[in-house]
C-alpha cells in the first residue's frame, strides 16, 4: 500500500471532529463525512455524506480519495438503540460502504471503531486474543459488522473501546452526585477517558501512514481494574458527597468480565489517563471551569 497522510472520517462527531483537528496539527490532509457537515468546525473541511446514500458515497471517494493508500476511519452511532437502529447502521450502512468503495475503485485502509460489548457476559479476564461471543443484539450485530469488514477487498484496523467517559460523556459521573447508581459496586469497570480514545485512533492512523505493522484488532481501554464502586467512591470523595447507593442490577452488556489491551502496547501509545483517577480528576476539573 502507497504511504499517504489524506485521512477521511466518516462519522465526524464530537470524536472526529477531536480527531481530525489533532492530524491536521500532525500535518495530515483530514476531511470530515457527515451527514451536517454545517454541524463541524470551519477549521475542518466537510463534506455531506451518509451511509444510506451510496451514490453519494462513491461521488466522495472518487473526489477525495486515491485509489490506494489513504485512510478511511468509520465511526458511526446507531440510528436508534434497539435492534433495528444497529442493524440499519451496521449491516446496512457497512454493505453501502463496501459497495460504494468497490465501484469507485478506491482501497483505502479502514479503522472501524467498535465496542468491547462485543464480548458479551463473559466472566474472566479478556484481551484481544480471545473470540467475541456477544449476546445482546446490538453486541451481535456489532461483531458481525467486525466480521463483515474483515472478508472486504481492504485492509482493516478494528479497535474496541470500552465504556467511554469525558466532559462531555458524564452520564456514571452524574449518577454518582445525584446519589444512585445503576450496577453492582463490585461489577467491573472497563472504562477509557475520551481523550485517550482520540489519542489512540491518532496513533493507529499515524502508525498506518507510517507504514508500520498495526494489529488488526486492538481494545481501547485504560490500565486502571477499579471497580464501578471503586470509581463512585473517587468521585464522591472529590466531590464532597456521601458514596451513592447501588441499584444491585446486574450489567446487560459487561457481566464481570475484565478487559485488557494488548495493542495499546503493541503500538507504543501512551495513555493520558491510565487510571479512573487521573481522568475523572480531569472531567470534574474541566466542568468546573
Amino acid at each position: 500500500m502507497t504511504q499517504s497522510n489524506r485521512c477521511l472520517i466518516l462519522g465526524a462527531g464530537a470524536l472526529g471532529i477531536k480527531l481530525g483537528l489533532q492530524l491536521q496539527q500532525c500535518g495530515h490532509s483530514v476531511l470530515g463525512i457527515r451527514r451536517r457537515p454545517e454541524r463541524v468546525p470551519n477549521a475542518l473541511p466537510a463534506v455531506a455524506g451518509d451511509l444510506h446514500d451510496p451514490r453519494g458515497l462513491v461521488d466522495i471517494w472518487r473526489r477525495h480519495l486515491s485509489p490506494e493508500g489513504d485512510e478511511l476511519c468509520v465511526i458511526l452511532t446507531p440510528e436508534s438503540p434497539n435492534e433495528a437502529g444497529y442493524r440499519r447502521t451496521y449491516v446496512e450502512g457497512l454493505i453501502n460502504l463496501s459497495d460504494s468503495l468497490r465501484v469507485a475503485e478506491r482501497r483505502p485502509h479502514v479503522t472501524f471503531v467498535s465496542s468491547t460489548s462485543v464480548f458479551g457476559d463473559a466472566d474472566h479476564l479478556i484481551n484481544e486474543s480471545h473470540v467475541p461471543n456477544p449476546k445482546s443484539p446490538g453486541g451481535r450485530i456489532l461483531y458481525q459488522a467486525e466480521q463483515y469488514l474483515a472478508r472486504q477487498d481492504f485492509p482493516t484496523t478494528v479497535v474496541r473501546f470500552a465504556g467511554i467517559y469525558g466532559p462531555t460523556r458524564t452520564r456514571f459521573l452524574d449518577s454518582v452526585l445525584q446519589g444512585q447508581v445503576r450496577g453492582v459496586a463490585n461489577a467491573p469497570s472497563n472504562r477509557i477517558h475520551e481523550d485517550d480514545c482520540v489519542g489512540l485512533l491518532r496513533c493507529v492512523i499515524r502508525s498506518i501512514q507510517s507504514g508500520l505493522d498495526v494489529p488488526e484488532v486492538i481494545h481501547g481501554v485504560d490500565e486502571d481494574q477499579a471497580t464501578l464502586g471503586q470509581v463512585a467512591a473517587f468521585i464522591a470523595r472529590r466531590s464532597g458527597r456521601p458514596m451513592p447507593a447501588f441499584t444491585g442490577e446486574a450489567s446487560t452488556r459487561g457481566g464481570q468480565r475484565w478487559i485488557e489491551s494488548l495493542g495499546i502496547d503493541e503500538i507504543n501509545y501512551q495513555l493520558i489517563h491510565p487510571d479512573h483517577q487521573s481522568g475523572y480528576a480531569s472531567v470534574m476539573r474541566a466542568l468546573q471551569s
